[in-house]
């Protein structure tokens, strides 16, 4: 017969199909022979008695034939052992057989699909799983299960911890693994709901199994979630791991595991090249810990080796954790090099004692050095909370510094804080002054106020002692309130030149910043602050004040030509340099063409009591009360110190005692104070009475004439 004829392929696809219908008859026959539901009901009832669980099935049992033989039973739930309460329950399970062993009459089960399975899984109060009876070998001699394919749909699964009290639901989990003979691969996804935060799972990786083993040679598994703070947050783990059933132990290379986050951005790498574990405890022997963090203007970084970690049930602990941490805000750097034990009892409770630190701040704020402490203490944390505990003690440039440390939250943190501080010399570091110290309110650089955008605190500070350009202040006692409007503090005391200092000062962040100081001195010497703060030498003495003032400017400079308010002072003992009035008055009028001279450094004028008060108005204090005494005379006067121009431009009246000056009784000797605040110029004011005159006779004449008519018996 041709090949080619019509009637030969016909013949050849009748012939076929008799036999593929043959064969899927012979084949349904087959499993309907071999199938038995009774048998199969009673079979799964007591698969697992030696455990004393319970298999029910509500449903039907029927048979399958496509697209492999196999067995679908509907509603199959398990019960917990020795009990009636269901442990894990099934919607619908379809088993597959595999073919060459059922035609010889073997069930061997090679497949197997879960749609809708749920179950309660638990940890006992004393760490015992509610499932480790189902990893024992259960003998099966009605069938063998050798699978080649697992899948599940949507299922469900609660676990509940009795030692950690907390309970976690799995929803919508969803597996397939396939080829498990041979080079498998899995890969499975669920939502883990715990909280009001659904994290959504996957895992993929190639597998192995061999008899109790099975080996994950790359695991890649993500978690994803969105945290409140955070934005889009996820967790990644990727290694080599091994898994004996029969032992219940796992180990486990080349481990990584990555955190990052949305908002802000940050990331987290943990490295562990080997890790050992069982259900009871997880072992590491090292691991590296990596860390960024970006947030606002701040940058966060940390370099962390760890030595013989131990994750259990009782917490994390690592023998050593040796770091290096970088925090950067701008271009203000802080460096902490810390080594310490490592405790995280509960997961959630941190320790770190004994906690050595190395400080090193580098910032523009010091472009002349940077100030690096080391000290020794202890850290201590809720990371429920969160909180943490900071107390350290040690040295700060070579200075005693005591710091204490608590902060709330992780995400724009609060802080409280106490400062100790034995001396603090900030001229080490500022920018060095040109030619002689100058005041530090001559300084016009504007002040930074950046480094306040990084701040939420309050607390307590003190410093032995304080040094800014020429400025001295000691035992510094404040409480401190520092964010970004503002930096306050309040119940301030400090003893400043011999003196006592109390009150409240403030510095308010604005588009121009503003200075509030409300501050009362007891038995300070008068002298010296104002050198340091003004270069101003000609007052002395020792007394009380009263400052209530304030000022807007960026700089140090804009502030003193600011300021405003009051200031009261009343000092006593003192001496007025430049003058020696007393001997200006014993001398009158020889000493006349001596006075429109300036002051001599040599020469002043004593007093027991000296008093004023002051308004000033954008950097001009005016006075009108002053009043000066002695034994042998007393001032009364009036006028301005303008702080902005660094002048003097004063008047008084000088009334010579009678008792000691008696040709001077009833005469009063106007006085001028005026010039430059470190040169003033003394000089008699008499400019009234010289109006008109040209030459220096006819103005020296005039001024006789004055004189005469008040000390005529005195003139030649």
């Amino acid at each position: 017969m041709k090949l080619n004829s019509g009637r030969l392929w016909l013949r050849i696809t009748v012939y076929s199909l008799t036999a593929l219908v043959a064969v899927v008859v012979l084949v349904q026959s087959l499993i309907y022979w071999q199938f038995d539901e009774a048998q199969v009901r009673g079979t799964l009832s007591h698969a697992l008695q030696d455990t004393g669980r319970v298999i029910s099935i509500e449903g039907r049992v029927t048979p399958v034939l496509f697209p492999a033989p196999g067995i679908q039973i509907e509603k199959l739930s398990v019960s917990e052992p020795g009990l009636q309460t269901p442990f894990a329950r099934v919607e619908e399970l379809r088993v597959g057989l595999a073919w060459w062993p059922l035609l010889f009459g073997n069930r061997e089960v090679s497949s197997v699909a879960l749609y809708g399975p749920s179950a309660n899984i638990s940890r006992g109060e004393d760490g015992r799983l509610s499932i480790a009876d189902l990893f024992q070998r259960h003998s099966q001699s009605s069938f063998s299960i050798k699978l080649d394919t697992l899948k599940i749909r949507e299922g469900t699964l609660v676990l509940s911890d009795q030692m950690t009290h907390t309970d976690s639901r799995v929803a919508s989990i969803s597996l397939d693994a396939e080829d498990l003979r041979g080079g498998a691969s899995l890969s499975a996804g669920a939502i883990l709901e715990q909280g009001s935060r659904p994290v959504r799972l996957a895992v993929n990786t190639p597998l192995s199994i061999q008899d109790d083993q099975v080996s994950l040679e790359a695991l890649d598994a993500v978690a994803m979630t969105q945290v409140p703070g955070l934005g889009e947050s996820k967790l990644t783990v990727s290694g080599q791991y091994k898994l004996n059933f029969a032992t219940l132990q796992a180990t486990g290379s080349n481990v990584a595991l990555a955190f990052s986050s949305e908002r802000p951005s940050s990331e987290v790498h943990l490295a562990l090249p080997q890790i050992n574990a069982s259900f009871d405890e997880l072992t590491m022997p090292s691991g590296q810990l990596s860390a960024k963090l970006s947030y606002a203007r701040s940058q966060y970084q940390l370099e962390a080796a760890l030595e013989n970690l131990k994750l259990n049930e009782a917490g994390l602990y690592a023998d050593k954790l040796h770091g290096d941490f970088n925090w950067q805000a701008g271009s203000t750097k802080v460096n902490v090099k810390l080594n310490a034990p490592l405790s995280l009892a509960g997961m959630n409770q941190l320790r770190m004692q004994p906690l050595a630190l190395t400080s090193t701040i580098t910032t523009p704020l010091l472009p002349r050095g940077k100030l690096v402490s080391t000290m020794d203490g202890a850290l201590d944390g809720d990371l429920d909370e969160p909180r943490f505990n900071l107390r350290v003690a040690g040295k700060m440039d070579g200075s005693d510094l005591a710091v204490t440390v608590s902060q709330y939250g992780l995400i724009k943190p609060r802080h409280e804080a106490t400062v100790s501080v034995g001396r603090l010399d900030l001229n080490r570091y500022l920018p060095e002054s040109k030619g002689d110290p100058v005041a530090i309110f001559q300084n016009t650089g504007d002040i930074p106020l950046d480094w306040l955008d990084l701040f939420d605190l309050t607390g307590k500070v003190a410093i032995g002692e304080l040094a800014v350009g020429r400025f001295r202040i000691k035992q510094i006692s404040s409480n401190v309130r520092i964010n970004p409007r503002e930096l306050e503090l309040d119940q301030m005391s400090a003893d400043i030149y011999e003196g006592r200092l109390q009150g409240d000062a403030s510095l308010s962040r604005r588009d121009v910043p503003q200075l509030k100081v409300n501050q009362t001195l007891q038995g300070m010497k008068i002298r010296p602050l104002l050198v340091d703060l003004f270069n101003f030498n000609r007052l002395d003495g020792k007394g009380n004040g009263k400052i209530d003032i304030n000022a807007d400017g960026k700089s140090f400079a804009q502030l003193r030509n600011t300021l405003s308010g009051n200031v009261q002072m009343s000092l006593n003992n003192g001496a007025l340099t430049g003058i020696d009035l007393v001997a200006a008055l014993k001398n009158l009028p020889a000493e006349l063409k001596e006075w429109n001279s300036a002051a001599q450094n040599d020469q002043k004028t004593t007093f027991s009591t000296l008093s004023s008060s002051f308004r000033l108005d954008k950097g001009v204090a005016r006075s009108q009360d002053l009043k000066l005494a002695s034994q042998l005379m007393n001032v009364g006067g009036g006028g301005k110190i303008d702080l902005k121009q660094s002048i003097v431009d004063y008047t008084m009246d000088v009334q010579a005692n009678p008792l000691a000056f008696a040709r001077l009784k009833g005469v009063n000797v106007p006085l001028k104070i005026t010039g430059p605040l470190n040169a003033p110029v003394y000089a008699l004011d008499f400019n009234a009475m010289v109006k008109g005159k040209k030459t220096e006779v006819e103005k020296q004449q005039a001024l006789k004439q004055q004189l005469q008519k008040q000390i005529t018996t005195i003139l030649p």
